[in-house]
């Protein structure tokens, strides 16, 4: 086997095989030895692995066989509210990007807010948007395609980022709009009158004091919590992270050191964004936490929409379509093979997935 085909079976590996029959979206070890005239073992026969190698033979499967046809139709029959939203949620983030929103008063001998203003940030939005939405993309799509070969993965994946991305957006601006908290840089937007100082009861100063003539640059300025490249980097990088550790089973009981280091690498380029936002003076170190925390747990909520718990058996695998095809399907729906479901539900007895090592140790006993 190649290099390149080491690599994805060692981070990516097969499950082990449900306890009763499932959906085959992956191949999956042959733990019995097929009889004298070719025909598969009954359910009495021994459940010993064959001794043909230290890796038991993978049969490949029909990895289609059950699984509904994604198409067009089958997508918005079954995800048009989730489009939907997520559409309205995109718009409604251009909207409140344009707002100016609330200004909290503020103090010239502050300190906090008496920093330079960076012309150039090393972060700007356009390079934002490739970080924490174009990056995810180009993992996600070539391995939900070409290594776990499902259709209704690579929608789910989509559609998670997409999710998780335009909330976060939202849910950020609307909390920058309310809360209205300065910018470290704020003064140098501002530029106060000559002899400006505050008032003289109430200790405070306002927007009022204010001479520049960018009006969008000064009511950014009152934006500062949270922070927003913090948020979004989070919320796309950390889904990403979600992601691949589902598909290499890092939350099984085994160690995997080296595929843990490749799921959490993402997080690091998330890290790094949002350090750069103190670095250009345009956030507090309050915001990018708080950024950082709020774009990871609404990643993570997506993640959970639309991909089963990391600790389950069967993690790898997207969760079914909510709706059912029909009334009658859903009452009758023993066989669901026109759904996509997960292979060895929680709860009904399925083994924990073997990692290679073990295999190998148990057939060369």
């Amino acid at each position: 086997m190649s290099p390149i085909a080491d690599t994805v079976r060692f981070c990516f590996p097969a499950p082990s095989p449900p306890s009763s029959p499932g959906l085959p979206l992956h191949n999956r070890p042959s733990n019995r030895a097929p009889t004298s005239d070719g025909s598969a073992p009954n359910a009495s026969a021994s459940s010993k692995p064959a001794r043909h190698g230290l890796i038991p033979h993978m049969e490949p499967l029909d990895l289609s066989k059950g699984v509904a046809e994604m198409s067009l139709r089958t997508a918005l029959r079954h995800y048009a509210p989730d489009w939907i939203l997520a559409a309205l949620l995109w718009g409604s983030y251009a909207m409140l990007l344009q707002s100016p929103g609330h200004k909290r008063e503020f103090s010239l001998t502050d300190i906090s807010i008496q920093h330079s203003f960076a012309e150039h940030e090393r972060v700007p939005p356009n390079l934002l948007a490739f970080i924490s939405a174009g990056i995810p993309l180009l993992v996600l799509v070539p391995i939900s395609t070409l290594i776990a070969r499902n259709k209704w993965d690579v929608h789910n994946s989509v559609i998670g980022l997409f999710m998780s991305y335009t909330v976060t957006g939202v849910v950020t601006q609307l909390i920058k709009m309310s809360v209205g908290r300065p910018r470290p840089d704020l003064i140098a937007r501002c530029i106060p009158v000559a002899g400006a100082h505050d008032h003289a009861v109430f200790g405070l100063s306002t927007e009022a004091i204010c001479t520049t003539t960018n009006l969008a640059l000064l009511h950014d300025g009152f934006k500062s919590f949270p922070s927003g490249h913090s948020s979004l980097s989070f919320a796309g990088l950390g889904f990403l992270s979600c992601y691949l550790a589902g598909k290499m089973h890092l939350w099984d009981k085994h160690g995997h050191r080296t595929r843990a280091w490749w799921a959490l690498a993402p997080l690091l380029g998330g890290a790094m964004v949002a350090i750069s936002r103190t670095e250009d003076n345009r956030h507090h170190w309050q915001d990018v936490l708080v950024g950082s925390l709020l774009g990871m747990f609404i990643a993570w909520v997506a993640y959970r929409t639309y991909f089963p718990p990391l600790h389950h058996p069967q993690c790898h695998l997207p969760l079914a379509p909510r709706a059912p095809e029909s009334v009658d399907d859903a009452e009758n729906d023993d066989d669901r093979s026109h759904r996509v479901r997960l292979l060895g539900p929680e709860g009904n007895g399925a083994e924990p997935r073997a990692s290679e090592e073990e295999i190998a140790w148990r057939n060369a006993a």
